[in-house]
């Protein structure tokens, strides 16, 4: 072989030797993996726990609700003469909702009325009697079974007049109840009785929704079933209302997970002065919430997001990778608030923590975010 085709031979072979260095070097310096076999520090991207705000916006659809349901019974046995409202009706508070006939609890009232004068003369009448033979008696001019009758008189008198007076209270009450009047600003839900019927004690005839306050039922992702909390703050917009704002606040939250939609309820209070929000009224609520300078770390650096100890890899002084596990808090953004567990400044790996294991050697590249 020619001189000159040695050394073409050598420079290719030097060449491809760099090359295959090169790749091998790479090779190391990028996985973790490759690194742990030649013994080499892993490479790995960090950043700093830092402080910072977290602010993050739920959102969900739904429907109007009223907020409390009123049931209206009758507490009176009359007629019902009229009832002036029908479903879906916006009532005020002491509006006329029903009217039953008083003819017969008039009557009774009066006739009460006369008992109790009657029983308060007899009375009057066996009071005499008894002082009468009380006095009869002391000059032993009496006998006691006369005295005993006089004071039995009495006390049937007095038992007469106690009952005269329950049903004359009772009359009088009936008298008030005759009529049945809204006991706040509601919508009426139901309408039980008409014109014509007869009520008895205890009936349910109403059943009516406040409207002072409603709630939109916002379907949420379970996803974000731990970032609703009670009261916060959220504000629902309806297509009804285009441009609008209603603001309120989380009132309650159902615990229950729809197996179909995987959603759970968050219903948002909002005032209704004007009563234009109405039941089966669609709107979008948006719930937000916030933390205000919280420590907090990239979520892609936690090894364990979803279970109960969540862990990020912090590297040392020494370089060394230690699994620690802390408490999370809010996500927000691709970011996790971090409870307890971590300290400001401290480095946690965000890229390259799938292959390495506790105590591990590393490196961080360049990439890694110092400040």
């Amino acid at each position: 072989m020619k001189r000159s085709h040695w050394i073409i031979f050598l420079a290719i072979c030097g060449i491809l030797g760099l090359l295959v260095f090169l790749t091998v070097t790479h090779v190391i310096n990028t996985s973790p993996s490759r690194a742990r076999v030649v013994g080499a520090p892993a490479p790995v991207e960090t950043v700093p726990v830092r402080r910072q705000d977290l602010k993050e916006v739920i959102g969900g659809s739904g429907a109007i609700e009223q907020a409390q349901t009123v049931q209206l019974t009758s507490q009176v046995t009359a007629q019902v003469l009229e009832v002036p409202v029908k479903i879906g009706d916006v009532v005020k508070k002491g509006d006329l909702l029903v009217r039953s006939d008083d003819r017969l609890i008039l009557a009774t009232l009066e006739a009460n009325r006369a008992y109790v004068e009657s029983s308060k003369i007899k009375i009057k009448d066996q009071t005499r009697q008894v002082e009468r033979y009380t006095a009869l008696q002391e000059k032993n001019m009496g006998t006691p079974l006369e005295l005993e009758k006089s004071e039995m008189a009495l006390a049937d008198a007095k038992e007469a007049f106690a009952k005269a007076t329950l049903s004359l209270r009772q009359a009088e009450l009936d008298l008030e109840h005759v009529k049945i009047n809204a006991p706040l600003d509601s919508i009426v839900l139901e309408r039980l009785i008409n014109p014509g019927e007869n009520t008895h004690r205890d009936q349910v005839v109403l059943k009516l929704g406040s409207l002072n306050n409603v709630l939109l039922g916002a379907k949420i992702g379970e996803d974000k079933m731990h970032s609703v909390q009670l009261g916060g703050e959220a504000e629902a917009s309806f297509p009804a209302f285009p441009g609008e704002r209603f603001t309120g606040k989380v009132l309650k939250i159902d615990p229950n997970i729809d197996p179909v939609t995987r959603t759970f309820t968050a219903y948002v209070e909002i005032k209704n002065d004007d009563f234009r929000l109405k039941p089966g009224l669609s709107g979008f609520a948006r719930i937000r919430r916030s933390a205000k300078d919280v420590l907090a770390v990239p979520s892609i650096a936690i090894t364990n997001p979803s279970g109960e100890q969540a862990s990020v890899f912090v590297v040392d002084s020494d370089q060394r990778a230690t699994l620690r596990q802390f408490r999370p808090g809010i996500v927000v953004d691709a970011m996790t608030e971090v409870r307890e567990g971590l300290k400001e400044g401290e480095k946690v790996v965000t890229v390259g923590q799938l292959y390495l294991k506790n105590n591990d050697k590393v490196r961080t590249t360049e990439k890694s975010l110092e400040k």
